[in-house]
């Protein structure tokens, strides 16, 4: 069967996460964790591609990079795999795929979003109970990570002044949030057998919130932060 196609927005910064087949431990050592760190900063150059924040765990990795367009992206998370494959193949006398499907991919649509980001890719191993500190991790950008460094990145790669990331992201942020949310409510209202959700409806969309905090990703925590604070005039934003 053929893969479905991906569905892009026009944007520049995307958090990028990429899994062993299977679920698989293939960053299962320090050599094979520096290996892939090494294969990203190798070839972001090349593929116009700017890591704003990464973390390796044992069975995958998250990324935040700011792109210039899809394409550019695409090719570098295809070359980095690609490459990594080939060695960690080589290495471990195996044959065959070593990525679990593609990569997943989500845009940046806020500024709020890109903080609950970077939080979450830093905090990966201290939710797996590896470390306490984020920063006692050797694996992530949470000791090389700045603010301070990544709008220095902005402003003198776009020549804006403001001193925030809202100028800087770049899409349309009310199409993509509504479309977001309503994925969100589909599913919910599938789960629990609801043919539709009213936002007028504070008992059930209190319930919607709480189910997202229990999956607390970045997205998730993002999306339910607004529906908490929903107000009327906002409910123009979903499908009837």
């Amino acid at each position: 069967m053929p893969r479905e196609a991906r569905n892009f927005y026009n944007g520049n910064l995307y958090h990028i996460m990429s899994q062993g087949i299977n679920k698989e431990d293939i960053f299962y050592n320090d050599i094979y964790k520096k290996l892939y760190i090494k294969l990203m900063y190798d070839n972001a150059d090349t593929q116009k591609i700017k890591i704003l924040s990464y973390c390796i765990m044992k069975n995958h990795v998250h990324l935040l990079l700011n792109i210039k367009n899809v394409k550019d992206m695409s090719d570098f998370m295809k070359i980095i795999n690609m490459k990594y494959a080939m060695i960690y193949n080589k290495r471990e006398r195996r044959v065959g795929v070593v990525f679990r499907n593609r990569y997943e991919s989500e845009l940046i649509y806020n500024e709020e979003y890109f903080y609950n980001c970077v939080r979450y890719i830093h905090n990966n191993p201290v939710k797996a109970g590896i470390v306490k500190n984020a920063k006692e991790y050797r694996f992530s950008s949470a000791n090389d990570y700045s603010l301070e460094k990544i709008l220095e990145h902005i402003r003198t790669n776009t020549k804006i002044e403001s001193s925030g990331m809202e100028d800087f992201i770049d899409v349309d942020k009310d199409v993509i949030l509504a479309e977001r949310i309503q994925n969100v409510i589909n599913e919910f209202c599938q789960i629990n057998n609801i043919k539709n959700i009213s936002l007028e409806d504070k008992r059930l969309v209190k319930l919607l919130v709480y189910k997202l905090k229990e999956n607390t990703n970045a997205k998730n925590v993002d999306i339910a932060n607004r529906l908490r604070n929903i107000k009327s005039d906002s409910i123009k934003l979903f499908k009837e």
